[in-house]
């Protein structure tokens, strides 16, 4: 995650590592997107299409659709056939006025704006839905080939580690409800989404990188990972809205620990015992890991940027009360690796996973690319009277950039 956390000790997570080769820490720093957020998106995305197409591509026929009672004329016929699956041109069409709407573009005027202003015709439009659906229908194919089945018990603990991320069940559905979707509707994105993982492992195993592999991929991006710094953190927590008075004694506090520190009375590791709130480092001595496998909010890391091996901050404020920061390791290397051995265990691991993950996903991507490549695929010409297909005769583009980029 690329937020500032509550909290430096929060262990880099998978989602982090696959985004290691990303643009530079301080602007990751400033970027925030919710964990909630994040996990609807990642599923939602695509889970109305999903949705549809499970439940028709089942049986060989993306079915006709009802008459639509949205006022508009439905045409009937096959938009594409995809390995002898059919895709109707009802089934299109609703999905396109639907995203019309959803945008807002009733009127035909702003429907062809819109279009003009994200470079599409109304035949583009169709043929960009059609790959979609098209591409779903491959891969619940490809599952069936490579008997990919999700039992009950994995969705329900996909459910339970999603509600738990987000803060509770409670929550969780609270969010999902702002989006439209509800507790069953969820389970059935995240069935799908199992499914098509357990197809990317069928289709595109990997193996553990070589040491090789690794020391390129850091000298390729050395500047993501030169001059990191691990660090112990002992926090004296204050909340954001104490008082004047609640802050100066934690303040006290914190700088009571430090002389202790200082003055060898304490190690860091007791001080870290008997004073620290940070529950999450508490039980690993402070420990917080490296600051270019994780981020900190920007005090912390400031802090921590002036500390060599061995070094003891000040009492360093931030949102989230005061800190007292230890460097107990550190990384450079000149000018590129030269021995896997330079490169400390975590960060070894760290992009060992990146390096999995890339190779994971150009491999699936060539895989996916040719397995549609061999699909039976025919898409058929758009009928002139479906209801999306508007004029875009003396339609040009808005001078000012102010239409949706959503799709």
């Amino acid at each position: 995650m690329a937020n500032k956390k509550k909290n430096p000790e929060v262990a880099p997570t998978s989602e982090q590592r696959s985004r290691a080769a990303s643009s530079s820490r301080k602007k990751q720093r400033k970027t925030y997107v919710s964990k909630t957020v994040k996990i609807v998106l990642v599923v939602i995305g695509v889970l109305a299409m999903l949705l549809s197409v499970s439940a028709m591509a089942c049986s060989g026929l993306m079915s006709q659709t009802e008459s639509a009672s949205s006022g508009y004329k439905l045409t009937g016929g096959v938009a594409a056939t995809i390995n002898g699956t059919n895709l109707t041109e009802d089934t299109v069409t609703k999905q396109i006025m639907s995203m019309r709407t959803s945008y807002g573009y009733t009127k035909d005027k702003d429907w062809a704006q819109y279009l003009v202003d994200n470079d599409l015709t109304p035949k583009k439009y169709r043929k960009q839905l059609i790959d979609s659906y098209a591409q779903q229908i491959l891969l619940q194919q490809a599952q069936k080939e490579n008997g990919v089945t999700v039992s009950d018990e994995e969705v329900e603990k996909a459910w339970k580690d999603a509600c738990k991320s987000a803060g509770g069940a409670k929550a969780f559905k609270k969010t999902l409800k702002t989006y439209g979707y509800t507790e069953d509707t969820y389970k059935d994105s995240l069935k799908e989404s199992l499914a098509q993982q357990k197809l990317k492992d069928a289709v595109a195993p990997t193996s553990k990188p070589k040491d090789s592999e690794i020391v390129d991929y850091i000298n390729e991006n050395l500047s993501n990972y030169n001059d990191a710094r691990r660090s112990s953190n002992i926090l004296i927590k204050v909340d954001s809205d104490a008082s004047d008075e609640d802050k100066a004694a934690a303040k006290a506090k914190a700088q009571e620990c430090l002389d202790k520190i200082n003055s060898g009375e304490l190690s860091f590791e007791d001080a870290v015992e008997q004073y620290s709130d940070d529950t999450g480092s508490k039980d690993k001595k402070g420990d917080v890991g490296w600051d270019k496998l994780t981020t900190f909010v920007d005090s912390y890391q400031a802090a921590l940027e002036g500390l060599n091996k061995g070094d003891v901050s000040d009492v360093v404020e931030s949102t989230y009360g005061y800190h007292i920061i230890k460097c107990t390791d550190y990384f450079h290397v000149d000018n590129q690796v030269d021995d896997i051995k330079q490169v400390p265990k975590d960060i070894k691991k760290y992009v060992s996973n990146v390096v999995k993950t890339q190779a994971a996903s150009t491999a699936y991507s060539e895989w996916l690319e040719q397995y549609k490549k061999d699909a039976d695929i025919t898409v058929n010409p758009m009928p002139k009277d479906v209801p999306y297909n508007v004029s875009l005769k003396g339609v040009t583009k808005s001078s000012t950039d102010d239409s949706s980029k959503t799709e």
